[in-house]
Parts: C-alpha cells; structure tokens; sequence
C-alpha cells in the first residue's frame, strides 16, 4: 500500500492458538496490507468468568509471528502500561523488533480491563494513576529505546542507571498511544506518540473533533501536529440481516455470552461497526476522507476468511485510499 496511509488488520486471540494467529498474519502480509496488530488482554473482555473463550499473551505471539512474517509491521493495539514493569516491557518490545528486523510498532495505553486488573495485580487504580502510569511508561519506554543506559525518577515509577542492550533494529522505534481522552490521553500522545488511534464511537464530527483537541495540545507543548500519524479503527461486517445474525451467533463461542448480549455489544460500538453490504461499507469510509488519517484499521468479529480481507483491499480500500 502507499507509504502514505497504512492500511491494517487488528487480531483478536480470544479463543485462537498461535497456528491460527499465525496464519492469519502472514494471509494478511501476503495480500499486502501494512500492519498486522494483536490485543493485549490475558482474560476475555466480556465474560471473563466462568466460560469465555480466552487469550494467549500478546507479546510472546508478537515474537512467534514476528519469526515467521516478513515485511508486515507488528504491534499491540495496543498494550496496557501496568501489566508488565516499563523496563520489562522495553526490553521485550526491544526484542521483538530485533526478531522483525524492524518492523515492530510499540502500543500502549492506560488499559480498562477492571477483572484483569484485579486478578492479576490485586486492584484496579484510579483513571487518574492510570494515565500517569501510561505517562511515565512511555517516557521510560521512550528513553530505553534509544539509550543504553537510562534513569527516571516519576510519581510511579523510579529507574536508576537500566541497561538496554543491544538496542531496537529501528533507530526511532515508533511509539503508538491509544485513546481519545481529551485532558490527559491526547495531550500525552500529543508529547510523546508517533501514531495516535481512536475508535470513531461517535462518526465523523467526533472524530474531526478529537484530532482537533490533539492538535491544540500540540500546540500547547510545541509539537508538530502533523508529525503524528492519525489512526481509526473500525469492526467490519459484510452481509445483509440474515448474514450478519449468522456471524453474530458464530462470535457467541467467543463472546460467551447470548446472541442478544453479543448484538447489544456490536450496536453499542456505534459508528465502529460497519456493517452491511459493500457499498454501504464504502459509503461509510468515504466520510473519514480530508480529515488527514494515516492509518485505517479493520477488525471482524470472527477471524475472516481469505477471500473477506480480499474483499476489503480490493473493493474498500480505494475508497479510502485510490
């Protein structure tokens, strides 16, 4: 695709081993989308208990499938600052993109998850200490990317003398942070992010509004706006009524929830859900054109076949991108 606009995929693993994940990636690098991205959760988003279907970890399927794919950029979309130690987590991002050869984009954000952050750290904090976390997170991150040697000393977390060695393939290993708050999220992202992605929950205007909060803290802190690449992500669904209740009672054995619960979740993403014929789909797109996105994202609500991801670099693609 154009180096202007990357066009991506994003993989949920709920209920995925790593061969179908795998596959799933190099189908996509193979038809020649830009970036492939994986979720970061350890537990199912819906129903985490007793039967949901669940996730293997992302960053250790980060480097399986950044051994096994060739050119496609890797990532999370994006991973949660407090699940790892920062120094922890670049150092693992600082291996996958050795393992990529260069390819990795590095996700974060302040996470969401209230079960996850329970079980598996004993306590869900305020958003408040989230962002700082997320704050303090990228900048740690930031500076081992580039430094042998690094310290920091935050609200949270305190580094003396890290040691990253050796460092990242990329010399600038892009930082991607996630989310549309508009205090805090988008003025971090506005210091420190080389990709900013939101979920277009509420369409278009809220979209255009969002980049232009984005672009007033960059002014704020003296950043180039244009300098931050602009993501959306949208959940695509090809097919009529019939159709789409047929996909939606297969996403049930993921979901772990009822058919109603499942289509309840799917209205309530709003304008993320794209759903209907081809033409539809495309009109849609043709919306987000002019507001300067660099980066589209597309998800389904089951793994898709082949010949959907054809479907979408073929026939939706140049809407959005001729």
């Amino acid at each position: 695709m154009s180096d202007d606009v990357w066009i991506g995929i994003h993989a949920s693993q709920e209920g995925c081993n790593f061969e179908d994940i795998n596959q799933y990636c190099l189908t996509t690098e193979k038809l020649g989308y830009d970036t492939f991205t994986v979720m970061d959760h350890f537990m199912n988003q819906f129903k985490p208990y007793p039967k949901g279907a669940h996730s293997i970890e992302a960053w250790t399927l980060l480097g399986g499938i950044a051994a096994t794919s060739n050119k496609i950029k890797l990532g999370t979309l994006v991973s949660c600052y407090a699940y790892r130690p920062p120094t922890v987590m670049a150092k693992m991002a600082t291996t996958v993109d050795i393992i990529s050869k260069g390819r990795l984009i590095f996700g974060i954000g302040a996470g969401w998850h209230k079960g996850e952050f329970e079980g598996y750290l004993g306590r869900y904090p305020p958003s408040s200490e989230r962002l700082t976390g997320l704050e303090e997170t990228v900048r740690i991150c930031k500076n081992m990317f580039t430094q042998e040697l690094s310290s920091f000393n935050g609200r949270l977390y305190e580094v003396k003398n890290v040691l990253n060695s050796p460092l990242p393939v990329q010399k600038h290993l892009p930082i991607l942070i996630a989310g549309g708050g508009e205090k805090r999220t988008l003025k971090i992202a506005a210091k420190y992010a080389d990709i900013n992605h939101i979920f277009p929950w509420g369409g278009v205007e809220v979209t255009k509004h969002k980049f232009s909060v984005l672009r007033k803290h960059c002014e704020t802190v003296g950043r180039d706006y244009e300098e931050i690449r602009k993501g959306v992500g949208f959940v695509v669904t090809f097919g009529d009524k019939s159709e789409i209740t047929d996909q939606l009672k297969q996403a049930i054995s993921i979901t772990g929830l009822s058919l109603e619960e499942t289509r309840r979740i799917n209205e309530g993403y709003g304008k993320v859900w794209l759903k209907g014929s081809v033409s539809d789909i495309c009109e849609e797109l043709s919306r987000y054109k002019g507001l300067g996105i660099g980066w589209y994202v597309f998800m389904f609500m089951n793994t898709p076949s082949e010949d959907e991801l054809e479907l979408v670099m073929n026939e939706v693609i140049p809407i959005i991108n001729p």
